[in-house]
C-alpha cells in the first residue's frame, strides 16, 4: 500500500518506542487530579491519558486543561506521557521515514480488520451490559446516549471506507477485588487468560492480527481506579514493558492495548448504559493504538491550552458534543494512515475546487527548501462528527466550521516524544486559522526551516457551495463569484482512489448532478442526451436500453460501472472513439467512470430505473 508522505509513528517511530521502552528512561507527566472552582457550574475533569510504563520518572508542569469562559467552572489536571530525547535517540534509527516519504509495510489500519475488546468486570464492580458495549463500537449508525455514530463508524468516515474495524466483545469475569489488580499486568495478563479459552474467540482468532492488539475496559470509572493505583488513567501502552514480554497463551501472542475505564466520569459503580464513558475517549486511546500521537500540550501555567484542541481527537476534541461527536481525523493524520495524499497547489491561474473532507480531498502548500513543512487546507462544514466542533465540554474556547488552514512542521523525534506541541511560541501541528464566508482570504503562507517563499500569495474569492464544496483562487486578481460547474474532474480538484474498494467515496463527489438513465420498454421512443459538451466533448446517450458512448480522441478507453460499494459490475474497453453498450435490465445505481489512456475524463453518479 503506498502510503504517502508516510506512517510517521506506525512505521518507524512506534515500533522502536515500544520495543526499546522497558530498557530506557522517559519523562512522565503525571498528575493527581486538582480542582479550582470558578462558579457555580459543575464541570467532569477531563482526561486525555495514552502511552504508559510501570517504570517512571517524575517530571513536570503538570498538564492541565484550562476553562476560559465565565460559564465554565473548573480546571483540571490530566495525565500524559513525554518520551525523553534519550529514549529517541536510543530507540530510533537513522533515516527514520518521513511524513512524506513512501512506505508499502502491510499495517492494521486498512481494510476489513479485527480486534478483541475484553469487558471486564470483578467481585466489587459489574461490566456495563456487553450487547450495549457491542453496539456502540460497530453497530451502524448507532445514537444512542448523545453521541453521533458508533466507534466503527467513526473509523470508516475518517478513513473514507478505507479502514473498516470490527471489535468483538468478549465478557470477562475476574474473581478477585479491582485493587487486587493493582498493575497493568496483574489485570490484564488473567484476563487474556480467560479470553483465550472461550470457544467465540477461537472461532474468531484467526481474523485478528499475528501479533493481537487488543482494547481492555476495566470496570469502574478512572478516578476510582487510580485509587487503587496512580497509573490506572486511560492510555495505550504495550506488554513487552508492563508485562515484561510480548505475552502468548494457547498459541495466540499479545501486545499493544488501549486501557480505558468503561464508567463515565465520577460514574465508578454506575451499572446502567446511560452512564458509560465518553466515546472520545475510545477513539483517542484506540487512535494511539493505530499510531497516532497526542496533540494537545500545557501552557507555561500548566493548562491544556496549547494545540488544535477543539479541531481534533488527539487533542482535546474527544469531548466535543459532551464526547459524542469527536472529531475525525484531519486530512494530516488521513495522510499519516495513508489514507489520503493532498494535493499540491501548483496552478496560479485555476479556480479550485475542495470538497468536504469526507470526501477525502485536501490541498498542500509546501516549503519549497523542506517538505516537512507545510500548510494544508481541508473543508469541514458541520456535519456528522464534525458538527460540534463549535460546542464541546472541555473549554468556553470554542472553534469553528468553514475551510481549515493547518500549518505542520513534522519532525520525526517531535512526534516520536508524544508531545509534538510542546514549544508554546512554534506549534508543530496548528489551525492558523478557518476561513467561515464568501470572499475571505488567507495570505500567511509563511515558513521557518530554510526559509523560501511560498509559491503561492494565498487564497482569495473564496466561495462555498453548500456543505459539498468551496472554491478558490490563488490569483487576487481573478474573480470568482459562484463554484463552476464541474461536468468533468480535473486534476486540480481530484484525487485518484487507490482501488476500486475506495471509489464509491471519491467519485461520488465529482458532480453534484445525477443522471437517470430509463429503464427500457418496448414503448419507448427517442432517446436522452446524457452527457455532452464536457472536455474534450464527451457525449453519452441512452437510445433503447443502449448507452452510446462518443469520445472523440485518440487512445485506449475504458468505461466502468461501480455499485455503490465501490465494486466494478461493469468494465468495457475500446479503442474508436465511439462504442454502444447494452444496459437493458440494469435496475440498480452505480458510478460510470471513463479513462482514457489512464487519464480520468468522467465520473458520474448513475441510477438505472
Amino acid at each position: 500500500m503506498n502510503i504517502g508522505r508516510g506512517h510517521f509513528l506506525l512505521q518507524n517511530v512506534m515500533p522502536y518506542l515500544i520495543g526499546h521502552l522497558l530498557f530506557y528512561d522517559f519523562v512522565f507527566i503525571f498528575t493527581i487530579m486538582r480542582w479550582f472552582k470558578f462558579s457555580h457550574v459543575p464541570l467532569t475533569g477531563l482526561f486525555v491519558a495514552c502511552f504508559f510504563s510501570a517504570s517512571v520518572a517524575w517530571a513536570g508542569p503538570a498538564v492541565a486543561a484550562k476553562l476560559d469562559s465565565p460559564s465554565s467552572s473548573k480546571s483540571y489536571k490530566m495525565e500524559k506521557i513525554v518520551f525523553s530525547d534519550k529514549l529517541i535517540r536510543s530507540a530510533a534509527p537513522d533515516g527514520i521515514s518521513k511524513i512524506r516519504s513512501s512506505n508499502d509495510a502491510e499495517v492494521y489500519s486498512a481494510g476489513e480488520r479485527y480486534f478483541p475488546v475484553m469487558l471486564v468486570e470483578t467481585a466489587d464492580f459489574k461490566a456495563l451490559d456487553s450487547a450495549f458495549i457491542a453496539r456502540m463500537f460497530n453497530e451502524e449508525g448507532f445514537k444512542e446516549n448523545g453521541v453521533y455514530g458508533s466507534i466503527r463508524d467513526y473509523f470508516i468516515e475518517s478513513s473514507g471506507g478505507k479502514f473498516k474495524p470490527t471489535f468483538d466483545i468478549y465478557p470477562i469475569k475476574l474473581p478477585k477485588n479491582f485493587s487486587e489488580y493493582n498493575s497493568d499486568s496483574k489485570f490484564i495478563l488473567p484476563s487474556i487468560d480467560i479470553m483465550v479459552e472461550r470457544s467465540d474467540f477461537k472461532a474468531r482468532a484467526s481474523k485478528y492480527e499475528k501479533v493481537i492488539p487488543f482494547v481492555i475496559l476495566h470496570p469502574t470509572s478512572k478516578e476510582q481506579a487510580s485509587k487503587f493505583n496512580s497509573n490506572f488513567f486511560n492510555h495505550m501502552f504495550n506488554l513487552k514493558n508492563s508485562a515484561g514480554k510480548v505475552y502468548s497463551k494457547n498459541g495466540y501472542s499479545f501486545n499493544n492495548y488501549a486501557f480505558v475505564s468503561q464508567k463515565a466520569e465520577n460514574k465508578p459503580n454506575a451499572t446502567s448504559t446511560k452512564d458509560v464513558a465518553m466515546l472520545g475517549a475510545f477513539i483517542h486511546e484506540f487512535s494511539h493504538v493505530i499510531g497516532l500521537s497526542d496533540l494537545y500540550s500545557a501552557d507555561a501555567n500548566g493548562y491544556a491550552t496549547i494545540g488544535p484542541l477543539p479541531y481534533d481527537v488527539m487533542a482535546l476534541g474527544l469531548r466535543n458534543g459532551n464526547g459524542g461527536y469527536p472529531p475525525t481525523f484531519s486530512a494530516f493524520e488521513r495522510e499519516a494512515m495513508g489514507w489520503l495524499k493532498p494535493t499540491e497547489i501548483a496552478n496560479n491561474d485555476s479556480v479550485y475546487e475542495l470538497k468536504n473532507l469526507s470526501k477525502m480531498q485536501a490541498y498542500a502548500v509546501s516549503n519549497p527548501n523542506n517538505r516537512n513543512e507545510y500548510f494544508i487546507i481541508e473543508y469541514r462544514p458541520a456535519v456528522g462528527f464534525d458538527s460540534k466542533i463549535g460546542s464541546s465540554s472541555y473549554s468556553g474556547k470554542q472553534g469553528k466550521n468553514g475551510v481549515l488552514i493547518w500549518y505542520i512542521d513534522y519532525d520525526a523525534r517531535a512526534f516520536a516524544s508524544n508531545d509534538p506541541n510542546r514549544n508554546q511560541s512554534h506549534q508543530r501541528v496548528e489551525v492558523r486559522t478557518v476561513l467561515t464566508k464568501n470572499q475571505e482570504s488567507f495570505t500567511d503562507f509563511e515558513f521557518v526551516n530554510n526559509v523560501d517563499k511560498s509559491s503561492i500569495n494565498g487564497i482569495f474569492n473564496l466561495v462555498f457551495d453548500g456543505n459539498d464544496r468551496v472554491c478558490f483562487t490563488v490569483n487576487r486578481s481573478k474573480t470568482l463569484d459562484k463554484c463552476p460547474e464541474n461536468e468533468a474532474e480535473s486534476s486540480s480538484s481530484a484525487v485518484e482512489p487507490h482501488s476500486s474498494s475506495s471509489f464509491a467515496q471519491s467519485s461520488a463527489t465529482v458532480s453534484s448532478s445525477s443522471v437517470e438513465f430509463p429503464k427500457s420498454s418496448s414503448s419507448s421512443s427517442g432517446s436522452q442526451l446524457l452527457v455532452q459538451n464536457v472536455a474534450p466533448k464527451v457525449q453519452m446517450r441512452l437510445s433503447h436500453g443502449t448507452l452510446e458512448v462518443h469520445v472523440p480522441v485518440a487512445g485506449q478507453k475504458t468505461l466502468r460501472f461501480y455499485d455503490v460499494l465501490g465494486n466494478v459490475i461493469r468494465a468495457v474497453s475500446f479503442e474508436k472513439q465511439f462504442v454502444s453498450i447494452d444496459i437493458s435490465g440494469q435496475n440498480r445505481s452505480a458510478f460510470v467512470m471513463l479513462d482514457v489512456s489512464g487519464k480520468r475524463l468522467l465520473a458520474k453518479q448513475v441510477k438505472f430505473r
